[in-house]
């Protein structure tokens, strides 16, 4: 689970929704194991999504995480959008 905000409120939250609507829809109920993502915090109040992204690919991927990547902030952005508006593009046709 990764909360980019690392608020234990929202990792109830998280947990108690993905237990209700994930594990039974693919019926796994209470055979899933949860462990938090610690080590990513964001800095301001508007990159939640970049970092949820971002987290994700870092664990695809067994990649490590290193604080100066908030410094790229600004390329995830541009490249998370390229990436939406190719899959609008490809939608819309």
């Amino acid at each position: 689970m990764f909360d980019p905000l690392q608020s234990q409120r929202n990792y109830t939250v998280i947990q108690k929704s993905v237990r209700t609507v994930i594990e039974g829809a693919v019926q796994l109920g209470g055979m899933v194991t949860y462990e938090k993502v610690e080590w990513c915090t964001q800095q301001d109040g508007s990159s939640c999504g970049v970092w949820c992204v971002a987290v994700l690919d870092m664990l695809l991927s067994n990649a490590s995480w290193d604080d100066c990547l908030h410094r790229l902030l600004p390329y995830l952005r541009m490249r998370l959008l390229y990436k939406a508006l190719a899959f609008v593009g490809k939608e819309a046709a």
